[in-house]
Parts: C-alpha cells; structure tokens; sequence
C-alpha cells in the first residue's frame, strides 16, 4: 500500500492525503472491536484511544506521525524476517522468564520488592496503585504455579497467562482476539489450565500482586510525569505541555473547518461529524 500521502504537508487541500486518510479509517474500522481506536496523529502517537471520528479530525488538523509506516495496531500485518531470531536463544530466554516468574512469585509471597523504593505513607509523589493481598493468597499461588497440563516442564498456568498477556500488549491485540484465542486453546487443549477470558487472565495477576500503572510521558519522549514530576504540567525541559485531548465541540474547532471548507471538497467536509 502506497503511504507517501503521510508526508504531504498541505493536508487540506490535498486530494491524496484525503483519500490516504480514507483508506486508514477504513481498515481501521474494519479491525475495530469497539468505537474507540489509537490515534496515530503526531501527538498522540497510538498512546491514546479516541472514537474514530476524533482520530480522523485529529489527522487533519495535526498530522499523521510519519514513522508510523507499519500500521499494526490497525490491522496490518507487521512484516519481520524470520531469519532474524534464533531458536537456542529464544530458549534460554523462555527458560529464563518461567525461572523469574518463580523468583517473582517468591518475593510476592515474602513482601520482598528489593527494586522498588517504599513510599511514605501521606506523600504525593506519584501515582500509586495499591492491590490488597486476599486471604487466601497462598492458595491463589499453589494454583498458579501448578503445570500448565500434567507433564508440563515448560510452563506453570500463571507464566504461560503472563507470556500471552505479554504478546497480547507487545502485538496489539484487541480483548476480543485475546478471548478468540483462549477459546481456541481450551478447545484444543481441554486439560490445560487455561482461563476463560481476558477479564479472569487480568483478574488472576491482580489477585496475585501484579498490579499496574500509567504514567503520562513528555510527548518528546523528554520525561516521566512521575515522582518529582508528578505534579508538573510542562515539560521541564522542552517545555511542551502534558498531552491533552482535542475537544470537539470547542468552537475554535468548528471556526476552523468552515476556514477550509472552501478549500475541501464540500461534500466530504460535511459528511465529517460534528461540523455545523
């Protein structure tokens, strides 16, 4: 698929950068599990969902980001060598990950974090996420590290749902994949261990101590707004505000449309919602 159209600079009166655009949002839609997909304009940079509406507003008015010339969080195909991995380190590697799955679990069990620093109780340093230990914890994790299936020495029912939450968020896919799969699986493999959705994966990690955060970052990639930047609102050293979204029923929104309605093509402009 031809992509040139991303480096067009006059957007708006550019037919080729209008029928690109086209061409994302539909296979965008097409791959689309709810109304709400990444925005791959240069602010958002795929960090954040938004109805399907605003990220082809948000395509016009500020860009497509550039780089973003595999869209696979969008339904492409990402294309790789399959010469490029090698089989015995991948081993090790998998080996090595069930191994700290087992070390990590040790140190859940114990209260034992010797890489993050505690925080005070009554400080603001930066958002925490605080996941109480049930009562019958050590149950949870007799059960999670129980083999995958009898005769399993590759993977326990915990490592293997950490391993494919891992490829769900390194692949980008939708829950509603994730839950294809997992039905797949436990039809195949009907002594496996295996959960029934994504909510009861998630559900699982939490109920074990592997809670999560997010943390909102520069859009120069310049920092994090965490700890003693938790409280900022500019960027420190570039000086770009955190990022925010676009409102749409923001009037200078709509001012800014019927500026270049004349320069688009009418029919396409008011087929775009929300414009007056």
């Amino acid at each position: 698929m031809d992509k040139s159209w991303m480096r067009i600079i006059d957007r708006f009166r550019s037919a080729e950068y209008r029928e690109g655009v086209y061409q994302f949002i539909t296979l965008a839609q097409a791959h689309a599990t709810t109304n709400n997909i990444r925005c791959p304009c240069r602010t958002c940079r795929n960090n954040f969902f938004h109805p399907i509406d605003l990220v082809e507003r948000h395509l016009f008015t500020i860009g497509i980001d550039e780089n973003y010339t595999e869209w696979i969080f969008h339904g492409e195909e990402e294309s790789w060598d399959a010469n490029e991995f090698d089989d015995d380190v991948n081993e090790v590697q998998r080996d090595e990950y069930v191994d700290d799955m087992d070390e990590m679990l040790d140190d859940i069990r114990l209260g034992s974090f010797p890489n993050v620093e505690p925080m005070e109780p009554g400080t603001s340093e930066g958002p925490t996420y605080v996941e109480p230990r049930p009562k019958n914890f050590d149950q949870l994790l007799e059960d999670a590290r129980r083999p995958l299936y009898p005769g399993c020495a590759n993977f326990s029912k915990l490592s293997f749902i950490v391993k494919l939450l891992h490829i769900r968020t390194i692949g980008g896919w939708s829950v509603k994949s994730f839950d294809m799969l997992l039905k797949l699986l436990k039809d195949s493999f009907p002594d496996a261990l295996l959960p029934d959705s994504y909510r009861e994966s998630r559900r699982m990690e939490r109920a074990l101590g592997f809670g999560y955060m997010k943390i909102d970052v520069c859009p120069n990639d310049c920092i994090l707004y965490w700890k003693e930047n938790a409280d900022k609102h500019d960027c420190p050293k570039c000086g770009r505000k955190q990022m925010a979204c676009v409102d749409i029923n923001h009037p200078s929104w709509n001012f800014l449309m019927q500026h270049y309605k004349s320069l688009l093509d009418a029919t396409y402009v008011d087929s775009l919602p929300g414009l007056n």
